[in-house]
């Protein structure tokens, strides 16, 4: 395991200011600073950030719902993080204390209440619904306190022999788990990366980071056949 290789792998990719990965910091950036004025004044603008982000990151092709409707669709999940039910994620580095695992139920009442807040957009069948991939985008792009569970990060997940079968509050604890183990380092990769780029990463952007990467290498290394 090296978390320095594998973080400033991922991280070199972003060199450009440009590149689609730098969506995610503009994003992110937006809701730290909307947060502080007030979401709700600022609910499109806020909808529209959202909505470009998730497009960047692929979450509007192929069969998704999202394709078929407006930046408005996003306007509910805009209500419902700047509820005051979840004020206590907005001011810290979840991961980083001994005492987050408490919040657990809490993060657990973001992820049922992003998906019921797209739930109405979606079919009531099929596979077009709002999936885990959609939901922890959302919240890593929000709160900064989930990585975001695409294929690249479940199989980078798996290959460390790390559990993974669906977004429940057993994958949350593990998350933290593997934070507090490796705090010393992935906060090195913190001050690093804001010496360099003049943005916090929050823990669960670097261990989305890290995971999103082994699991990249592991689909993309030569068969040894």
């Amino acid at each position: 395991m090296n978390i320095h290789r594998a973080i400033r792998a991922y991280y070199g990719e972003a060199a450009g200011k440009h590149h689609r990965y730098r969506s995610w910091e503009h994003c992110y950036g937006f809701f730290r600073q909307a947060r502080a004025d007030g979401l709700a004044a600022n609910r499109d603008h806020a909808a529209l950030q959202l909505g470009f982000y998730l497009a960047s990151w692929g979450m509007n092709r192929g069969s998704s719902f999202l394709l078929q409707h407006a930046y408005t669709v996003h306007r509910d999940v805009i209500d419902l993080v700047a509820d005051a039910r979840f004020d206590a994620l907005w001011g810290m580095d979840f991961g980083a204390g001994e005492a987050d695992g408490q919040l657990v139920p809490r993060v657990g009442e973001l992820i049922v209440g992003v998906r019921q807040a797209y739930k109405t957009f979606a079919p009531a069948t099929g596979s077009a619904q709002p999936t885990d991939t959609l939901i922890t985008k959302v919240i890593l792009v929000t709160f900064g306190c989930l990585p975001a569970c695409d294929r690249y990060f479940i199989d980078g997940f798996k290959s460390e022999g790390l559990k993974y079968s669906y977004l429940n509050d057993k994958f949350v604890e593990r998350i933290l788990g593997f934070c507090h183990e490796h705090l010393p380092e992935l906060q090195k990769e913190q001050v690093g990366i804001e010496q360099s780029g003049g943005l916090h990463y929050p823990l669960m952007k670097l261990v989305d980071m890290y995971f999103w990467q082994l699991g990249y290498e592991g689909d993309t290394r030569p068969s040894s056949e």
